[in-house]
């Protein structure tokens, strides 16, 4: 009608309409408009650009996306910072890091300058991937450009430090939140909950809820399914089902993350009677069960051996419009092979490659470890050969399985072979995969020793070896020939090959060996890692070794390391305990300048520790401590301390 009026259509007009449609998810309507738009003697202008160039990369029509980029700028329609931030948004998304910093730098190059939405594309990016500490490279690049963090960076950086479970530094961002006067957000407690609960620390999640209220937030559903989830999968069910009943007086609903927690907990348990229960109340209580739930109960009845009953859930949840998964067939075809029915479970998996669902590495896993089991070593290779042909990479599970059948066989060489293609692919081993080698190497030790000893008469099948076993009997010389062995394979022992192997050793107090490793690290020329010096921190405080602990800390605090505050919290109440009542101030007064969160430390160390072991006059000297150096703590932790020193001294 426009020009009917006397009205031109000009590049306003057209981006606008063109905006509308796309937000529309009419991105093909926007085209054919941004098509037009020369017949009218209009060009198109950079936000004309931007506006489908995000609505392509948001509906996954990324090669669209990336050409009409590349059109725009061979028109020399130069891109802002809108359009930028776009690009680098979906570069990270793609895992396309390099190229994401690459338009960063250009952008800055051409006089641009970055928002903290184009950072927080960035940090986010790096998070989802594990990449933490590119994460933080972003952060102090922001903050050296004068580009405030706002409280999406820090809440996407305490979900990427949650996902490693480090806590202390997840808290320590909280801190940071307040220093720079900005809000936590209920988002932001629910993400430090959720931390807190995965390391096993529910004391000091529950403190954080009390916190959450305390500062006017309402917990909501997510909350809740956050404590329940991990109440159940810390096999903690009974308070899991005291919390879930309680929901309905706080006026919080159910959903489908925690009746899928509880029908879990429930089947692991073998009480499917209960979680059946559990289902109906679900389905009552309009809250529909999703693919996970009917998992979880398929995977309960096939551990019972009841595969047929599995298969009938199947067509349950088809019926009801739930789809099945890759994990139903897979938890399917992982309980037939185990009853040595090759037939079914090779039926089951072509009906689901039929009805369009590609296998993954849990799927083709689990007839390895059958084939591995059986000693069938040609045949897992065959799965491996197909896996890899599919695009879909083995993991650290599939290469562990295959060294534990090459070991138990007896073949050295074909083990160590699996371990270079494991490093190869970029594939850390676990603490797992060594101690398959290291039994391997002690077996062969014996038999040349012809030395009988039952404590290496171990079960063969990967499913029941108790890894714990090797990290008892081994000695350092031990490592020393599996680090030659790998040398003679082209794998050169890395910082995460002595990490698996102090941590191991460290988890059944042998010292000994650990700390020779650790000497024999430092004169390798590797630089020991925070989990090293944790693990070694956490095993001289169990053997009560408080010199070498409190060193340790000192270590840590040199290199940048945050010791874990449970081992702390031990090594302070063991000095107190010993009398060294300076040493303790000493070493609680070097962690206040490491930069913890302050609440975190009075909980897990005033009251978790101090207090609860009896050191009340111990508690309220170190609280002095804090007081006179300026540590603030929240009015409800304070007030959790004052209250638990009166009542000390009360009894």
């Amino acid at each position: 009608m426009m020009p009917n009026k006397g009205c031109r259509r000009n590049e306003v007009s057209y981006t606008t309409i063109i905006h509308g449609l796309c937000e529309a998810g009419r991105i093909d309507e926007g085209i054919s408009l941004f098509k037009k738009m020369r017949e009218d003697d209009c060009y198109p202008t950079v936000r004309t650009y931007t506006v489908i160039i995000h609505a392509l990369f948001g509906n996954d029509r990324n090669l669209e996306g990336m050409n009409l980029f590349n059109e725009m700028m061979e028109r020399r329609c130069e891109p802002n910072v809108h359009t930028y931030t776009v690009m680098v948004d979906a570069m990270c998304k793609e895992r396309k890091f390099d190229e994401s910093r690459r338009m960063l730098n250009e952008m800055v190059e051409k006089g641009l300058v970055p928002s903290v939405v184009t950072y927080n594309a960035l940090v986010r990016g790096y998070c989802e991937e594990g990449k933490i500490e590119a994460a933080l490279e972003i952060l102090g690049l922001m903050e050296s450009n004068n580009c405030r963090p706002n409280e999406r960076t820090y809440n996407e950086l305490i979900c990427g430090f949650s996902k490693r479970k480090n806590v202390h530094k997840a808290m320590a961002l909280l801190s940071k939140m307040l220093e720079s006067k900005l809000t936590p957000s209920l988002v932001t407690y629910n993400s430090l909950i959720h931390v807190q609960c995965k390391a096993g620390h529910f004391d000091s999640a529950y403190k954080l809820l009390d916190l959450l209220k305390e500062n006017g937030l309402v917990p909501d559903q997510w909350t809740f399914s956050v404590f329940i989830d991990t109440l159940c999968k810390s096999k903690r069910m009974e308070e899991a089902c005291d919390l879930f009943n309680s929901l309905k007086e706080k006026g919080i609903k159910a959903n489908e993350v925690m009746y899928t927690a509880l029908i879990d907990a429930h089947c692991k348990a073998r009480k499917i009677d209960d979680a059946i229960s559990l289902l109906e109340r679900m389905r009552s209580e309009d809250c529909l069960p999703n693919s996970s739930t009917f998992n979880s109960l398929i995977y309960g009845v096939c551990k019972e051996g009841k595969v047929q009953e599995g298969l009938s859930m199947v067509e349950n949840m088809s019926k009801m419009g739930v789809k099945p998964t890759v994990a139903t067939y897979t938890i399917l075809i992982e309980e037939m092979l185990k009853e040595g029915d090759f037939d079914h479970a090779n039926r089951v998996f072509n009906q689901m490659v039929s009805l369009g669902h590609k296998p993954d590495v849990y799927t083709y896993t689990a007839f390895i470890h059958t084939y591995c089991t059986s000693g069938n070593l040609k045949e897992a290779e065959g799965v491996v050969a197909r896996m890899i042909e599919a695009g879909v990479m083995p993991d650290s599970l599939t290469y562990t399985l295959l060294i534990s059948a090459y070991e138990r066989l007896g073949l050295t060489y074909d083990a160590f072979n699996i371990l270079k293609r494991m490093l190869d692919a970029g594939c850390d081993p676990s603490h797992r995969t060594y101690s398959f080698l290291i039994r391997h190497l002690l077996k062969v030790k014996q038999m040349n020793e012809n030395i009988h000893l039952e404590q290496l008469d171990l079960v063969q099948t990967v499913t029941f070896f108790i890894a714990a076993d090797v990290w008892k009997i081994m000695q350092f010389e031990t490592a020393l020939e599996l680090f030659e062995k790998m040398m003679e394979h082209g794998c050169t022992p890395g910082v995460n090959t002595y990490a698996k192997l102090i941590i191991g050793v460290c988890k059944v107090g042998r010292w000994g060996v650990a700390d020779s490793l650790f000497n024999h690290m430092i004169e390798s020329g590797l630089v020991p890692n925070e989990d090293i010096y944790n693990a070694l921190l956490s095993c001289c405080c169990e053997l009560r070794m408080l010199a070498s602990a409190a060193r340790l800390v000192e270590a840590m605090m040199e290199h940048g390391h945050l010791p874990l505050l449970e081992s702390c919290k031990l090594l302070l109440c063991s000095l107190y305990d010993e009398g060294e009542n300076e040493k303790a101030k000493a070493v609680f007064g070097n962690l206040l300048l490491c930069g913890y969160n302050y609440d975190e430390v009075a909980w897990k160390i005033l009251i978790d520790g101090l207090l609860k072991s009896g050191f009340v006059d111990r508690c309220s000297e170190l609280l002095s401590v804090m007081e006179k150096r300026g540590c603030q703590i929240d009015p409800l932790t304070y007030t959790k301390l004052i209250e638990g020193l009166d009542g000390s001294h009360g009894t």
